[in-house]
């Protein structure tokens, strides 16, 4: 089982929501790997490309060497495209999050759930097999050594279910709504300085090329190619700043808190079940949102 992390959730289960989510994050971290990876060995590459010419025999060594880091970046392109860790990330994901969904709706008795326990267990496994069989996971299921017991009937749910409805909003907002606002407001604040340090760290990098660049072109420094290293360095830096996503993520994350807010307000001021229900069910829709986009993305 991969190790938790300050965003994971304080309830544990369903077991096919912790066996996603763990695979999940085993691909993400694969994917970013790779990705980091051959940015590093392409700053190696313009690093030592930036060397002065050296006598023959240094010289030849050190084409051998970026030779070497070049086919190095190659090979790390190619097994990242065959493993299709990304497709495997997004898929996991949106299955975690869509089973972790639906036991919502069991535990406020949605649709088909408003029965007795057993009925409502029955039919929420059955909705489980369903949601697994929408995404072939297959390929990546090898990669995880955690196998998944399906025990997918948790002591909290149960709990949860026999509550009445007052003490069910009161549940759900605290181990819900709260934590995934907490989650949200974590992720926002990551997203926000980590965006603005890749930022300053390519637009410094960029400027020292320049004044490099400026103080060659005046003789007060050897004619190294200093630019090219710093524009690939700043390059690097921009390139992962887009692949994590910052910026597009702190303003994602910033509209679900509010997002959130709005739930919470309409929860504590409803006094009906079906009330409940509507609003439960239209805040598991907002939560699962970009989930389900990302799949249809990487499935278009």
């Amino acid at each position: 089982m991969i190790n938790k992390t300050e965003f994971d959730r304080d309830l544990v289960g369903p077991d096919s929501y912790e066996y996603f989510n763990d695979l999940s994050k085993f691909c993400q971290n694969k994917y970013l790997g790779f990705h980091k990876w051959q940015l590093l060995l392409l700053l190696v590459i313009a690093i030592v490309s930036t060397a002065p010419i050296l006598p023959e025999s240094i010289e030849t060594g050190k084409l051998f060497i970026e030779l070497a880091l070049i086919i190095s970046v190659l090979i790390l392109m190619i097994i990242q495209f065959r493993t299709k860790y990304m497709d495997g990330w997004q898929k996991s994901r949106f299955l975690a999050e869509s089973i972790l969904s639906t036991v919502w709706l069991v535990v406020f008795k949605i649709d088909k759930y408003d029965c007795e326990w057993s009925d409502a267990l029955k039919s929420f496994h059955e909705k489980i097999k369903e949601i697994k069989n929408e995404i072939n996971l297959d390929e990546y299921l090898k990669y995880v050594q955690h196998k998944s017991s399906d025990n997918d009937s948790p002591d909290w749910m149960k709990e949860a279910f026999d509550l009445d409805y007052k003490e069910r909003v009161e549940f759900y907002i605290k181990y819900r709504l709260n934590h995934q606002e907490g989650y949200y407001f974590k992720k926002t604040k990551y997203n926000t300085k980590k965006g603005e340090l890749f930022f300053w760290l390519a637009l410094v990098s960029m400027g020292l090329g320049a004044v490099l660049t400026i103080l060659i072109l005046t003789k007060t420094l050897p004619n190294y190619s200093y630019l090219g290293l710093f524009t690939t360095l700043s390059a690097t830096m921009f390139s992962w700043k887009q692949t994590k996503r910052f910026d597009e993520l702190s303003s994602t994350y910033s509209v679900a808190i509010e997002e959130l807010k709005d739930f919470k307000k309409k929860l504590l001021i409803e006094s009906t079940n079906t009330g409940y229900q509507t609003i439960v069910y239209d805040c598991e829709r907002s939560i699962s949102r970009e989930h389900k986009l990302w799949v249809s993305r990487i499935q278009e």
